[in-house]
């Protein structure tokens, strides 16, 4: 029961919060980046934003473009609590000549000077809201200060809490329409849970922070004579991540209709590892033959170009005296990241729980929630199957007899089978009192496991090379299973490197590692949630009692692929059309059914919205459809603790004044 004299407290603390708000909020040298001059150095990279809350601390974050001092958190109900931030310089912020700054332009992979700033407010009360801002005194000996926000230690059991599901940012044009609703609609989030892919190419630092281009204001520009209503405005942009999920979007494209939303300054985000994640092979400048044509390696190319660590190990280890005669560890493990795949800037932007292998996969118990993150990303590669395609089923014909141009077919970027490491892990973690103890149990990855999009096909099996060589007058072929041992490889491969004519890879649907190993797990522990991304689209399951929830802030731009008793709606990537065409010959390298044209690729039915249809209502569907895929229709979803119930709310970006509708909703109390 509320007495007088709490009353009097809690009113007296919300007058304290306004009065800091308000004149915080009027000082100078507090906009966010983006305000011209854009990314001045008078202002700070972006606003702060929270990080790894435990039951009486939380961290703050911010970055700037100057080394500066004096890097500060101010905090507490009367502001009169002070923590100095740890700081550091990104060891991998970039930008090129396909950076998009405004009028500064690049012509080559160039170093961008980046800090990160990083401080703890302590013995913070539960579930109390706290006041705070941030200061930085750049290199001129200007203080500048963030605008105040709010911060909470780590939720406890029974506090209700509202969490964001979503995922896929990169960079897509509709993500300021959809956080700005989102805080319109829900008000202030308490966790973000952020299923993968937040940027395009995360070594570019303007995707990150103030990525602009004049060029998108002519892309369906509302003032123009040729305005197409049926599409979203200035289609063709392109936004940065911070300003999108920190409500400052105007600041970088005043033009645009959607500032994105405040929701980082007050809610952790916790996330996981998706394919965009994790960049390829780290050789900046380089120019090399492949495929007979001389490349410059700008940061699309590297990002897109990763290798399996199990073979740079190989390639070290053959190279090993060249390399490192020393032996140093840190020598060797820079050379095999930077000519494999790696993790830096995810596990440098983020402060998210330790796991046994840094933070790639982690689990945590948040209020009433207890969350499993899992690294069960692949690298994407295209559906191309022509001699000049480095694929998900084949190698470039050009490049045959040199592995160290190869791709490995959609390779993984950590296993989770049931003789890996993370499949270890995951037992213990199901199994431990905290996991079985929690009202909620969630799994979190990225990519696709069951459902309606593109990413969903090939399923998550082992690549099967199948790989045909000639042995004098005769063809003969073998296949592997990576990855192989360095003996293996050595006496399995490079014998036949000279002799290979063709490299295909195979999925089986019968192979599918998440449905044979992990989806068992997870039912016989009672998971609740499983929580994806990767198809940038809306769509969801039962299986055995497990919810499968496939949710993007963007729509789509890849499509769903269905059919029912009416009709095809849409089959699988018409635009790869030479695999789809070959897959239907009777004399085609693949197996058919292994490859799902439209529909889950194991046949489970999709669950149709509860509330509304967003694609006959909103998007002219000519009837009602189990998913959200689409370029006008941007969707988010809320999961509430107190009643159990995730939403899912659809917006269409191309009617600012239009109302956000609930579409779906189901229980996981049940």
């Amino acid at each position: 029961m509320r007495t007088p004299k709490m009353i009097l407290l809690v009113i007296s603390m919300l007058l304290i919060v306004a009065i800091v708000f308000v004149s915080l909020n009027r000082q100078t040298n507090t906009a966010p980046v983006g305000t011209e001059p854009r990314g001045g150095r008078e202002y700070l990279l972006s606003d702060p934003f929270l990080q790894l809350p435990t039951d009486d601390t939380v961290r703050v974050v911010w970055f700037t473009e100057f080394a500066g001092e004096g890097h500060t958190l101010t905090y507490g109900s009367r502001l009169d609590q002070k923590a100095r931030a740890t700081s550091y310089k990104m060891t991998r912020m970039y930008e090129d000549q396909n950076s998009e700054r405004g009028e500064t332009t690049y012509s080559e992979v160039t170093e961008r000077d980046v800090w990160r700033h990083e401080a703890i407010a302590q013995n913070l009360a539960p579930g109390v809201r706290t006041p705070y801002y941030v200061t930085s005194i750049n290199d001129d000996g200007v203080a500048i200060h963030s605008r105040a926000f709010t911060l909470q230690p780590l939720p406890a059991p029974g506090q209700h809490m509202q969490i964001l599901l979503t995922s896929d940012q990169q960079n897509r044009q509709m993500s300021p329409a959809n956080f700005q609703k989102l805080l319109e609609t829900v008000g202030i989030v308490d966790v973000v849970f952020f299923a993968g892919d937040m940027v395009d190419n995360p070594h570019r630092a303007s995707e990150w922070f103030d990525r602009y281009n004049p060029e998108w204001l002519t892309g369906n520009n509302p003032t123009s004579a040729d305005f197409d209503a049926t599409r979203p405005a200035f289609d063709t942009t392109r936004p940065a991540f911070f300003p999108a999920l920190q409500g400052h979007y105007h600041t970088v494209f005043p033009e645009f209709p959607y500032t994105g939303g405040a929701i980082l300054q007050h809610a952790p985000l916790f996330g996981i590892i998706g394919n965009h994640e994790a960049p390829g092979r780290w050789r900046p400048n380089d120019t090399f033959l492949l495929n007979e044509t001389e490349q410059t390696a700008t940061i699309n190319f590297m990002d897109n170009d990763p290798q399996p660590r199990w073979y740079a190990e190989i390639r070290y280890e053959q190279q090993q005296e060249q390399i490192n005669p020393t032996r140093d560890p840190a020598i060797r493990e820079q050379w095999i990241r930077d000519n494999s795949f790696e993790f830096t800037q995810y596990f440098e932007v983020w402060t998210h729980p330790e796991g046994p292998l840094d933070e790639s996969y982690y689990a945590y118990r948040i209020g009433d929630v207890f969350l499993i993150a899992m690294n069960v990303s692949r690298v994407w590669r295209t559906w191309n199957i022509t001699p000049d395609d480095r694929s998900k089923f084949t190698e470039l014909t050009n490049e045959l007899s040199n592995p160290d141009n190869w791709g490995f077919g959609d390779m993984w970027f950590e296993t989770f089978g049931k003789n890996s490491d993370q499949y270890r892990w995951l037992e213990g973690v199901l199994q431990s009192e905290a996991f079985q103890g929690a009202k909620y149990r969630v799994v979190m990855g990225h990519q696709t496991m069951f459902g309606l999009g593109d990413n969903s096909v090939p399923v998550m099996a082992d690549p099967i090379a199948t790989i045909t060589y000639t042995n004098g007058a005769q063809e003969q072929t073998k296949q592997v299973v990576w990855p192989l041992t360095r003996a293996e490889w050595e006496a399995e491969i490079e014998p036949i490197l000279s002799s290979i004519t063709n490299i295909r890879y195979e999925y089986p649907l019968a192979g599918d590692v998440w449905k044979n190993d992990i989806h068992p797990l997870l039912l016989g522990h009672g998971v609740d949630l499983v929580f994806t991304g990767h198809s940038h689209l809306w769509n969801r399951t039962q299986i055995d009692g497990i919810h499968y929830l496939e949710t993007s802030n963007v729509g789509n731009t890849f499509g769903a692929y269905f059919a029912d008793e009416q009709d095809v709606v849409n089959e699988r990537a018409s635009w790869a059309s030479a695999f789809w065409d070959e897959l239907a010959t009777d004399s085609s390298g693949w197996n058919p059914k292994d490859y799902a044209r439209f529909n889950d690729p194991h046949g489970h039915a999709p669950m149709y919205p509860t509330h509304g249809n967003p694609m006959r209502e909103m998007d002219d569907a000519e009837r009602d459809l189990p998913y959200v895929a689409s370029n006008n229709i941007t969707v988010f979803t809320v999961f509430d603790t107190k009643t159990g119930m995730v939403s899912s709310y659809a917006f269409d970006t191309r009617q600012p004044d239009s109302e956000v509708r609930l579409f779906d909703q189901f229980s996981l109390a049940e």
